[in-house]
C-alpha cells in the first residue's frame, strides 16, 4: 500500500514537470517594451507612475496582462520609494549685528549746568535766581518740544558770547531765515565746515533732525530754566 501511494507521488511530480517545460518553451521576451509574451495572444508587462511627495519621490510599478484584444489586467502592484538627492540651495546672508538700545535708562546728552546752588535763593514769600544776561521767552503750540515745552510754557534765556559755551545737549533759541519767531530746539550734533562752527537741532518730539545748519550768528539763547 505505502509502495502504491509512493507511486502515485512520483506520477504526478512527473506530469508536474513535463507540463511546466512545455510551457516555458511557449514564454518568449519582447524586448522592445521588455514585455513578457506568454503564447500567442498574453503578454504581461509593467508599467510605472511617479510623482512628487513630502520632498521624496514616490513611484508605483503595476504588473499588467494583456490579452490579443488589448484589454489590461492588474496582476500586482508594488509601491517603492526611490532614491532621491535633495541639494538645498542657501544665500549666505552678511550678519549684521545691530547693538540694542535700552528703552529706559540709556545715557542721553543733558544740558550743561550753568545755575549754581548758591544762586537759588528761596524765601517764604518768592523766590529769587541770580543770573546774568537772562530774558524770558513765551511759546505757541507748535509741539516739536512737547512735552518738556509746550503752549503755556516760560523759558528763562541767557544769551552765549562764544560758539564753544554751547554744548550737546543744550536747548537753544535761534532765529530762521522766513519765520518772524525763533526755534528753541536741542542740540544734537556740532560740526566744522568752512564756514565755521555749526550746530545741528532736532525737536524732542520730532524723529528727524532739523535740515538747517545752525550758525552761532542766529543764535538768540541758551535756555537755562522752564517754568510752567
Amino acid at each position: 500500500m505505502k509502495l502504491l501511494k509512493l507511486g502515485v507521488v512520483l506520477l504526478l511530480i512527473i506530469v508536474g514537470t513535463i507540463v511546466a517545460l512545455a510551457s516555458i518553451s511557449n514564454i518568449k521576451t519582447d524586448n522592445s517594451n521588455d514585455a513578457i509574451i506568454i503564447g500567442d495572444d498574453m503578454k504581461l508587462f509593467k508599467e510605472e507612475e511617479c510623482r512628487g511627495e513630502s520632498g521624496d519621490i514616490i513611484c508605483t510599478e503595476t504588473l499588467y496582462m494583456q490579452n490579443g484584444d488589448g484589454d489590461k489586467i492588474p496582476l500586482m502592484t508594488g509601491r517603492t520609494i526611490k532614491e532621491t538627492i535633495i541639494v538645498p540651495k542657501y544665500i549666505e546672508i552678511e550678519k549684521i549685528i545691530v547693538e540694542e538700545k535700552k528703552l529706559y535708562g540709556e545715557e542721553r546728552a543733558s544740558p550743561r549746568d550753568r545755575i549754581q546752588e548758591e544762586d537759588i535763593n528761596v524765601f517764604s514769600n518768592g523766590v529769587r535766581i541770580d543770573i546774568k544776561n537772562a530774558k524770558w521767552r513765551k511759546f505757541i503750540d507748535s509741539n516739536s518740544m512737547d512735552p518738556l515745552i509746550d503752549e503755556g510754557t516760560t523759558t528763562i534765556e541767557i544769551t552765549p558770547k562764544y560758539a564753544s559755551e554751547i554744548k550737546v545737549g543744550d536747548i537753544i533759541a535761534y532765529d530762521m531765515e522766513g519765520y518772524d519767531y525763533a526755534f528753541v530746539h536741542r542740540v544734537i550734533k556740532i560740526g566744522n565746515d568752512k564756514d565755521g562752527i555749526y550746530f545741528t537741532t532736532k525737536g524732542d518730539n520730532f524723529w528727524q533732525e532739523d535740515p538747517d545748519k545752525v550758525r552761532f550768528s542766529q543764535v538768540e539763547g541758551i535756555v537755562v530754566g522752564i517754568l510752567y
